[in-house]
């Protein structure tokens, strides 16, 4: 069954398109070198976005999730972004 972690961002400054390429050309493919099917960050406001990533399964999650702490420290280190907070489950419904 997939998994799915979903973590909460705010940057120090608004959201910038050098940010949003950055996500794009490096940490989305972080995230997917460490097992995850999909990886979407998605902009919530003029400061915050979320990153949803899902999973094969909770055993994959979970392996990956001490190698994605490291992914975000080098992230909260090259921009100015600080992870608010995480939430991980089981995909219950999907289409």
């Amino acid at each position: 069954m997939t998994y799915g972690a979903i973590s909460n961002w705010k940057s120090n400054v608004p959201n910038t398109d050098d940010m949003k390429a950055t996500a794009k050309a490096k940490y989305v493919k972080a995230v997917m070198a460490l097992g995850a099917d999909d990886c979407y960050f998605i902009e919530t406001g003029s400061d915050t976005f979320s990153v949803c990533t899902i999973y094969p399964d909770e055993a994959t999650a979970t392996t990956a999730m001490a190698k994605q702490n490291a992914v975000r420290a080098d992230a909260s280190s090259e921009m100015p972004v600080k992870l608010l907070g995480e939430a991980r489950g089981t995909v219950f419904a999907s289409s």
